[in-house]
């Protein structure tokens, strides 16, 4: 397994605050994200995010299940917890790339990942 590159390295340590370790390469079903490339796949077909939209997915595959608020998620992608809708944004972005069902919205608190990952490729 490689090393996450050294872009990660802020975001590795500010998840790690934040209690959960996230690896070079972490999966959920056939979604794979790897932190030493910041690149995504899905059934084995690449997945084009940008840098922050992989570092997001690679927190909720990290803890599959977790509920993540937008304060949250603002503080570890983007050391920044002012208040905006960038996250509602990249998680839009990501259900427009990865399938609709990815993630599930818990009235009040914020996001989790669906699990069981249950995902259909969407068309490019």
């Amino acid at each position: 397994m490689s090393e996450p590159s050294a872009a990660a390295a802020p975001f590795i340590a500010r998840a790690a605050d934040a209690g959960v370790t996230v690896g070079s390469s972490l999966a959920a079903g056939d979604l794979r994200v790897d932190l030493s490339e910041y690149e995504a796949t899905l059934h084995g077909h690449p997945v084009t995010l940008s840098p922050r939209q992989v570092e997001l997915l690679a927190l909720f595959l990290a803890e599959p299940g977790r509920v993540w608020s937008r304060d949250q998620l603002h503080w570890v992608c983007w050391a920044d917890t002012s208040p905006s809708r960038r996250v509602d944004v990249q998680l839009c972005r990501i259900r427009a790339k990865v399938g609709p069902g990815l993630f599930r919205n818990v009235r009040d608190r914020g996001w989790a990942l669906r699990v069981p990952v249950a995902l259909e490729r969407q068309a490019s």
